[in-house]
């Protein structure tokens, strides 16, 4: 079950983080704000990597299933901004 749980939120990120990126290739006003996007998740992410035993202390959940999502969220973003650097 955990499995699947993550490959949604895999999937659901590599999505969105695609068609976020192919609505920036449409228009400079677009592309401006998902580049803030992209550095606001980028700096929630590297708080969650810095702040991981606290966020699993608070959430009481598994380390393992934290870095797992965390994983597949970063590569998730990495697809996304490949499609933006495509389009552009």
């Amino acid at each position: 079950m955990r499995a699947i749980a993550l490959s949604n939120n895999f999937l659901l990120t590599a999505i969105a983080s695609s068609f976020l990126c192919w609505l920036a290739s449409l228009h400079p006003n677009l592309l401006a704000l998902v580049q803030t996007i992209f550095a606001l998740k980028l700096i929630v992410t590297a708080s969650a990597w810095l702040l991981d035993d606290f966020i699993v202390r608070v959430l009481k959940i598994d380390l393992l299933e934290l870095r797992g999502r965390l994983i597949a969220s970063t590569i998730a973003s990495l697809i996304g901004l490949g499609v933006i650097l495509c389009r552009a």
